[in-house]
């Protein structure tokens, strides 16, 4: 197995709205923290398996999904093994961690062809597979582009990724995956669809704004934009407010639940800002 080791990359702020294309403030690790072990060879038929860190069904399909897609482009089956570790957290985000595996089976695959790509064709290539395997996000692009890049960046689907360059590090406590409830989106007009992905948009961007200037800190603002970004999830999707110092964050039809260091029940992780 080749083992290779990628930052990893959390949606913090930013909530997913049905139709709509929003920002995200995407943090990195200062340190690469997904190892994956991987072995890729010809088969039969498309497989694939994973091993090591408890993400779940959810990512366990998606992984599929994207080794079937890419199987039947190359229209030779593949089978891939993966062994995923990231050290220290016990239950890390599946979204954050499919965004380095589908990299690394991308980059893998790649190489076995004797190419090289680059980061914007590696970006191409999985946001491609992932949308003709019905598993695409609009922010697990932005997750793929802050691992490639090595920082934290603003990222909103079909832009620019823009470096937050605040040069800060902040510890969050990683906390695990909540199930959420009945989403209710496809309920609900248009009208009301786009005022959602205004709100959580506007507090992204002016959460940065304040970040970058120096007129807040990241403490200052987290409590905040938890409030809005926590009822619009609990509003659209049925999910439970995270508690007092810890917000909800998207994940693999879930979320996931960060607080701010001393406020949580999980393991404190270095990011960059």
């Amino acid at each position: 197995m080749t083992l290779r080791a990628y930052r990893l990359a959390l949606p913090l702020f930013g909530v997913p709205v049905l139709g709509k294309v929003n920002p995200y403030l995407v943090v990195v690790t200062a340190e690469p923290l997904v190892q994956v072990e991987l072995e890729l060879e010809e088969a039969e038929k498309p497989r694939a398996s994973v091993e090591g860190a408890r993400l779940g069904w959810r990512f366990e399909l998606a992984v599929k999904s994207f080794v079937d897609t890419l199987s039947s482009r190359l229209e030779q089956p593949l089978a891939v093994r993966a062994r995923v570790k990231v050290p220290g957290v016990e239950y890390p985000p599946a979204a954050s961690v499919y965004a380095a595996l589908s990299l690394a089976i991308v980059e893998a695959v790649a190489e076995a062809g004797g190419y090289e790509l680059s980061r914007e064709e590696l970006l191409q290539a999985a946001s491609s597979i992932d949308q003709d395997a019905a598993v695409w996000l609009d922010y697990l692009d932005g997750l793929r582009a802050a691992i490639l890049r090595g920082e934290s960046i603003v990222y909103r689907s079909g832009e620019e990724p823009v470096p937050v360059g605040h040069g800060g590090r902040v510890e969050l406590e990683l906390v695990g995956e909540q199930d959420i409830g009945e989403d209710i989106s496809p309920r609900l007009s248009d009208p009301l669809l786009v005022a959602a992905a205004r709100l959580t948009g506007t507090a992204v961007l002016e959460a940065v704004s304040a970040l970058q200037s120096g007129e807040a800190s990241l403490g200052d603002l987290f409590p905040l934009v938890a409030r809005v970004e926590d009822g619009l999830f609990y509003a659209l999707y049925g999910a439970e407010p995270a508690g007092e110092g810890c917000k909800l964050t998207p994940s693999l039809q879930r979320v996931y639940g960060v607080c701010m260091a001393g406020k949580g029940l999980g393991e404190r992780v270095g990011f960059s800002l």
